[in-house]
């Protein structure tokens, strides 16, 4: 057996379904793509000519005519390698095996598997029960059709989110919903990039520390407008001091833990790093693991981001703005203890068992 082959059939056996759209691509450019992701295999593309094939092929890939689909297995067999039908969606890139397309039904419940496959096991409950179902209909219905790209969503979002800081320290009570009513749109579009690369097989490195910049600008910003939209509500100059102490130890946070993301060789996802409370683990893997969590896990579900801003949201509703800057203060405190004790304790990830 030759290691890293794949042999990818693009017959006439698989041509009614390897042309039908899945999530923005052809059920074949999905296919490529997927199987352009590991650079260390070489795809066969065993092609008689019947389905049109993307261009460019990544790098990987070898074109190779065949008489049909008989043709193709036999250039499978011959590598010792396995054989892959370009009408096939693979919803693990590890395992070959797949639900195969042939018509609409199935293209249908290809695509449903494909787009629940974004319900990842490391999502907290806003983002579950409110932001997700909202974020992966926008992406599966509108973007993935349309030619955006995951780091332009970013900069859009962005952008709401930066006027929604503008509205919030105005400290008009219309205003400063209106602001948080941004500020959770953009989190919900915080979640659109993110879905809309992995289906379309656009992950990189810059999109994944663009996203946490973009999050990491947006909180500092948003601590700074409470106060200071808290003040010009009729708050005494204590507010603007608060919200700036809160933004200082945000920064100082962020900068300590950019070090560590680096040292980690983390991919810029907070999730991805190993933490102090994380037994050896990466927060995603704790996460998900259904296992009791820890008081550092519970701290850290109950500071996530997409949680705060909807609870900011419902506080700014009730009239208490002082709410916002008290829980935005101590979510800032505590990312700082966090850090600071990251940075002493240089936790490093625990050996595959």
């Amino acid at each position: 057996m030759t290691p890293g082959n794949v042999v990818l059939a693009a017959t006439r056996a698989e041509a009614p379904g390897a042309a039908l759209p899945m999530a923005g691509l052809t059920v074949i450019g999905r296919a490529l793509k997927q199987l352009g992701q590991s650079p260390e295999k070489r795809v066969v593309v065993a092609s008689d000519g019947t389905i049109a094939l993307p261009a460019p092929l990544p790098a990987n890939t070898e074109l190779r005519t065949v008489a049909d689909g008989a043709a193709a297995a036999e250039i499978a067999r011959a590598l010792g390698a396995p054989l892959v039908g370009a009408d096939v969606v693979r919803l693990d890139r590890t395992r070959f095996e797949g639900l195969r397309v042939v018509d609409e039904p199935s293209r249908r419940a290809a695509e449903d598997a494909v787009f629940a496959a974004l319900y990842r096991a490391d999502l907290g409950f806003v983002a579950r029960r409110l932001n997700k179902p909202i974020s992966v209909r926008l992406t599966r219905h509108v973007l993935a059709r349309s030619a955006v790209t995951p780091n332009q969503i970013t900069l859009f979002a962005a952008a709401l989110g930066i006027i929604g800081c503008a509205l919030m320290a105005t400290g008009r009570y219309l205003w400063v919903l209106l602001g948080l009513a941004l500020e959770h749109t953009q989190s919900v579009l915080d979640g659109c990039d993110g879905e809309l690369a992995r289906v379309r097989f656009q992950q990189s490195k810059l999109g994944a520390w663009l996203d946490t910049f973009v999050d990491d600008v947006l909180n500092v910003l948003m601590t700074v407008a409470t106060g200071v939209g808290l003040h010009r509500a009729g708050a005494g100059s204590w507010a603007v001091g608060v919200g700036l102490a809160g933004a200082a130890m945000l920064v100082l946070s962020n900068l300590l833990i950019l070090r560590d993301m680096r040292r980690q060789k983390a991919s810029g996802d907070l999730m991805d790093m190993v933490w102090w409370f994380s037994g050896g683990r990466r927060l995603a893997e704790m996460s998900g693991s259904g296992g009791k969590p820890g008081l550092g896990t519970i701290l850290f579900e109950m500071g996530r981001r997409d949680s705060a801003i909807f609870l900011w949201l419902l506080f700014a509703l009730s009239g208490r703005l002082v709410l916002v800057l008290v829980m935005a203060t101590i979510i800032a405190l505590s990312w700082f203890v966090a850090s600071v004790v990251q940075a002493m304790v240089r936790p490093v990830r625990a050996p595959a068992a």
